[in-house]
């Protein structure tokens, strides 16, 4: 007698389900493989971080002056290294602390990649890498927020335009004005007040100087706007892409300077400075060796300004300040 094997339905639908699970295996390799490749494309290169918050709160300039300078490098290899620089402890404010974190990386997907000894969680978002990590402070465990774009990115470039109109006021300490005998009396008197510059663009025609008694200089500079770099270079950590509104108001060295993007000029730096009269026709600023000032009559004085651009190249400005 033949027997007849009934039919199975539960063993035939698995017998399906796994045939089309390793045909949807199978589809989905190129497009996998292409979405690694893509993944890692973005990846690889040299990262900064910009932005770095906790609990949502931006840092504090103090702590981002070092943060700020922190680096990610993943290379072709599979390899990544990253580096925060910190304040150090005591009573010194260099950056003399180093974490650095290195090890292997995997992209397994698109935007995902998984890392080896290492605990923080790492995305990449839109053009971001953004680094999530566990800090502990007198509010408990709180979430760090570190983001890092391109070092190759154009929110990072000098604008040279604007980088000649702002003149530095962060110079290196000289000695030069140690052994200056002249008799600058009479030139006080004469310069003595506010002085406007002679300029027809938008913002920089607000900018002033004030020789104050005691020696006492004040610089006021506007601009009609700024960027992240000028944010970076006064320790300021905001958001990327930029938010829609920043006001920051950020004391550094000498300076004072006032963002806001609702201001007709939304970048204003505030110089105090101290002067001295090299002789009949010169002024200069105590520790600032790049800004000169000539007075070629009572009611005009021309500012002189060198400096070294990109290109190791040096470059000199002049602005005319009329007495007001």
């Amino acid at each position: 007698m033949i027997r007849i094997k009934t039919y199975n339905p539960l063993l035939f639908m698995l017998f399906a389900l796994a045939f089309f699970s390793c045909n949807s295996d199978d589809d989905a390799k190129p497009e996998d493989s292409e979405e690694i490749t893509a993944t890692k494309e973005k990846l690889v290169g040299d990262w900064k971080l910009v932005s770095s918050t906790i609990d949502n709160e931006n840092v504090s300039p103090s702590e981002f002056k070092c943060l700020k300078n922190s680096t990610a490098t993943f290379d072709q290899d599979g390899t990544y290294e990253l580096t925060f620089l910190k304040l150090g402890s005591g009573s010194t404010d260099l950056c003399s602390r180093t974490d650095a974190q290195s090890g292997n990386y995997t992209v397994i997907g698109l935007n995902r990649v998984t890392f080896f000894n290492f605990d923080s969680e790492i995305e990449l978002i839109d053009d971001t890498l953004q680094i999530t990590s566990k800090v502990t402070n007198g509010n408990g465990e709180q979430d760090q927020i570190d983001v890092f774009i391109r070092s190759d990115n154009a929110e990072l470039e000098e604008n040279a335009e604007e980088a000649t109109d702002n003149l530095e006021t962060d110079g290196q300490e000289t000695d030069d004005d140690d052994d200056n005998t002249f008799d600058g009396t009479e030139v006080i008197q004469i310069v003595l007040g506010k002085w406007k510059i002679d300029a027809d663009q938008d913002c920089l025609q607000e900018n002033t100087i004030e020789f104050k008694p005691q020696s006492v200089f004040e610089f006021i500079q506007h601009k009609k706007t700024f960027n992240r770099r000028d944010l970076l270079d006064y320790n300021v950590s905001v958001s990327y892409p930029f938010p829609a509104s920043i006001k920051a108001t950020i004391p550094k060295g000498n300076d004072v300077v006032v963002f806001d993007t609702d201001a007709e000029c939304q970048f204003i730096k505030t110089s105090t400075l101290e002067y001295v009269v090299k002789d009949e026709k010169t002024i200069v600023l105590k520790n600032i060796s790049g800004i000169k000032l000539l007075l070629e009559d009572s009611y005009t004085i021309k500012l002189i300004y060198t400096f070294t651009d990109s290109n190791a190249n040096e470059q000199v400005r002049e602005f005319v300040y009329k007495k007001i």
